[in-house]
């Protein structure tokens, strides 16, 4: 009886892990977002991420059979704005995007939305870290009269073996989160329509 007792507590706890999903975090290395020498800008942009999207949260595929979930517009805001400074001469977060007084006083001539697309996968049978990380970024540009003036989109690639984790175990999302911003600082500063 008791060995019977043992063999269920063990199948229940292996149950409850596989069925948890890892929290990860997607947020770039903020010492790796540079513009690398580009000239930037001369212009004020605005960008807006709704509270909706920050609350988001996305549970995803890990190793292991197990999953993974974070928040991606909450994780990766940071970055983004960082991506934004290195391209743009001032960058403001804009809390309501219909507010034209405050854009105008504010001297935003553009506003940029951000969309974001992940996937995650790992062919790891024994460990639930995602070795492959794809995040696709799209922001939409609009002129102070909400008219779409460019939509940029760039897709970061990340991958990182068990190997390489060493306490990261977010590493394959922090590569992807670098790769798509360091794609997405390059494309909007040759942008000519955004140097009009």
């Amino acid at each position: 009886m008791i060995r019977f007792l043992q063999l269920a507590i063990s199948t229940l706890a292996c149950v409850f892990m596989l069925g948890c999903a890892h929290p990860i975090n997607i947020a770039p290395n903020m010492a790796l977002v540079k513009g690398e020498g580009l000239a930037k800008i001369d212009k004020k942009v605005g960008y807006h991420i709704s509270d909706a999207s920050k609350a988001l949260e996305v549970t995803g595929p890990g190793g292991g059979g197990d999953k993974i979930r974070y928040f991606p517009y909450r994780d990766f805001e940071a970055g983004f704005y960082m991506a934004l400074n290195e391209v743009f001469t001032g960058v403001t977060r804009v809390s309501d995007p219909k507010d034209a007084a405050a854009l105008k006083k504010d001297g935003v001539t553009l506003l940029i939305t951000p969309e974001i697309e992940t996937q995650s996968s790992s062919p790891s049978l024994l460990t639930w870290p995602p070795t492959q990380f794809v995040l696709k970024l799209t922001c939409k540009i609009v002129d102070a009269s909400g008219s779409v003036v460019e939509t940029v989109s760039v897709s970061g690639d990340g991958r990182a073996e068990f190997a390489e984790f060493k306490g990261n175990l977010s590493l394959s999302a922090t590569r992807a989160s670098n790769d798509a911003l360091t794609r997405l600082i390059k494309a909007l500063a040759e942008s000519k329509v955004l140097r009009q």
